[in-house]
């Protein structure tokens, strides 16, 4: 097993609408020879819950004037098809006045995303006068994921034990038969610069002057599980935690394609300095993601 962590984990639009153009070298050239349209897909089923947001947008030029052209495909034709019954259910796109509020959804009550179930997502799209189709499939994790027990459900920062080394976070999770990855979240209740924990040993920021976009959203994974039930243990570093707040930790049972993508978007350079595109797991003319989670839930408290 491993484990990794990364900092600001946002929204993957940013990372897939730009087309990687570079061989041997230590940096990343771009240019707009290299664009192609492509449909971006953002999206993950969980078990349970409503089929929504669902992102179908698009990929843009360098310098693109983005008040002049739109990033949602709202008039996009998006369906999702029940492997198992063979029946497509065809989403309707949610208007929103934010970027984040706009997204595609399937209204109705009789599509049911089911543990161990088979999807099928399919998008056609026009771009620039283009006719461009993408699909993905994916897997429902199998039932048994859980988070069974939080070490420290409230703690003050960095405490230490009878033998004086410092006492860490962990979790105990019950695995969810053939699935490998696990992705954990983690973000405060309440960020401000009043809360923020300035006595820290990682970051010097003066008092007033933090931005708190770097600091509100944490996350850490673990991968090469054994693929059958039973318990693993992921960490929540001290890096993780930057207020005294609680703190809402979500844990994600991630199938493949979510997995890759989560794996690679990121890192994108090879030792050599060859770079290479992220796992998209998209068939035709899509980039980013379509994948399934289960997911847990667990709070914590830092206190001061």
């Amino acid at each position: 097993m491993m484990t990794y962590s990364r900092t600001a984990f946002r929204s993957a639009l940013g990372v897939v609408a730009v087309l990687l153009a570079a061989c041997g070298e230590p940096e990343l050239l771009i240019s707009n020879d290299a664009y192609e349209s492509r449909i971006v897909v953002e999206g993950v089923l969980v078990p349970g819950q409503a089929v929504d947001n669902i992102r179908i947008t698009r990929n843009v030029r360098l310098e693109q004037n983005l008040t002049r052209t739109p990033l949602t495909l709202r008039d996009a034709q998006v369906s999702v098809i029940d492997e198992g019954s063979g029946k497509r259910y065809v989403l309707r796109y949610h208007e929103g006045s934010l970027f984040t509020d706009q997204y595609f959804e399937y209204t109705g009550k009789d599509l049911q995303i089911e543990y161990g179930g088979t999807y099928t997502l399919e998008v056609d799209a026009e771009i620039e006068s283009r006719s461009l189709s993408t699909r993905a499939t994916t897997t429902i994790p199998a039932r048994g994921f859980e988070v069974v027990e939080l070490s420290h459900p409230s703690t003050t920062y960095r405490p230490t034990g009878s033998d004086g080394e410092i006492e860490n976070i962990t979790i105990d999770i019950e695995r969810s038969p053939g699935t490998r990855f696990y992705l954990l979240t983690i973000r405060p209740l309440l960020a401000s610069q009043l809360n923020f924990i300035y006595d820290n040993p990682f970051v010097d920021e003066s008092r007033g002057g933090v931005d708190l976009d770097d600091f509100d959203y944490e996350w850490e994974w673990l991968q090469n599980t054994p693929a059958e039930a039973g318990r693993s243990m992921m960490n929540v570093f001290w890096w993780d935690v930057w207020f005294y707040s609680r703190y809402e930790i979500i844990i994600f049972a991630a199938d493949e394609n979510y997995a890759s993508f989560i794996q690679t978007f990121d890192d994108v350079q090879e030792d050599d300095g060859n770079f290479h595109a992220p796992e998209f797991r998209l068939e035709g003319d899509g980039i980013g993601y379509f994948g399934s989670a289960v997911t847990d839930t667990v709070m914590l408290e830092i206190t001061q």
